[in-house]
């Protein structure tokens, strides 16, 4: 499909998620000046004689980024900062989509009223769409919706790919969720993709702690988690959606030279026009 320019310059929403995706980038060279040249020579050896392989939906297992910043992080956001190299450097260096789901789309995929507990909602895994839809990639999904209200802990969207966890051979769904508060806010959040529903992949997170290390915190831990996973599930359930058309893509107007060459994608119900070139 041809490259478009935005429909609307001024999509608020889209151009400030650029800029916010703008700080992160700058921040993980600042923090990590090796990291992006790093990564991008790993994931391009896989299966060489030095490297493992790993599935082709995989763009790089996270233990690469695991060796980087336990060999170069400092303070106290190091613990985070595994998930949040692993995100923005694939988000960068594969692709540089950034996808706004119309808010039709996003609502259809609400799992139930916003009156219900996280932990009462059913919320199902495909792994099948999961892996057609986000193999080999890493999308950021914007929250369709302005914060009007001005909640603290407003989610403005989400890094999103896949992880094969080499230790279990196991598939995980990554999200970093974007509080708009800066790096140090950018949030991990673990869903085991080879589990049926959300609350059973929480349950084998809880059981793959070992006993030694279990303590007090692990039952707060889990709810966060349990709690922005049903905050970002909309967005996820968007881009799952096979009856929306993703539509694109544009082009950023006056962007950040960082974000300059982003990909715009437009998730809506409305069939795409023909191209009239």
């Amino acid at each position: 499909m041809p490259q478009t320019a935005m429909s609307d310059p001024r999509d608020t929403l889209t151009t400030q998620a650029a800029a916010r995706i703008a700080g992160h980038v700058g921040e993980l060279q600042c923090r990590y000046p090796t990291a992006l040249r790093t990564l991008k020579i790993m994931a391009g050896d896989r299966g060489r004689p030095s490297m493992p392989t790993w599935p082709e939906w995989c763009w790089l297992p996270m233990g690469a980024a695991a060796a980087l910043v336990q060999r170069h992080g400092r303070g106290p956001s190091v613990a985070g900062d595994i998930a949040r190299v692993a995100a923005v450097a694939q988000w960068e260096l594969v692709g540089r989509h950034i996808v706004t789901p119309s808010a039709d789309v996003a609502d259809a995929a609400v799992p139930a009223p916003p009156s219900a507990r996280p932990e009462d909602v059913h919320l199902p895994i495909s792994r099948p769409r999961l892996l057609e839809m986000l193999g080999g990639a890493c999308y950021y999904l914007v929250t369709p919706v302005p914060n009007d209200e001005g909640a603290p802990n407003w989610v403005y969207g989400t890094y999103i790919h896949l992880e094969h966890d080499t230790a279990t051979d196991r598939t995980e769904l990554r999200f970093l969720v974007d509080l708009g508060r800066g790096w140090d806010q950018l949030v991990p959040v673990i869903v085991h993709a080879d589990q049926p529903t959300v609350a059973w992949s929480e349950q084998d997170i809880r059981a793959s702690i070992p006993p030694h290390l279990a303590g007090p915190d692990d039952d707060r831990f889990l709810a966060q988690h349990r709690r922005i996973a049903w905050l970002v599930w909309p967005l996820l359930g968007a881009l799952l959606d096979e009856s929306a058309h993703l539509i694109g893509p544009g082009k950023l107007v006056d962007a950040d030279p960082l974000v300059k060459d982003a990909r715009l994608w437009q998730l809506t119900y409305e069939r795409p026009r023909p191209s009239s070139v």
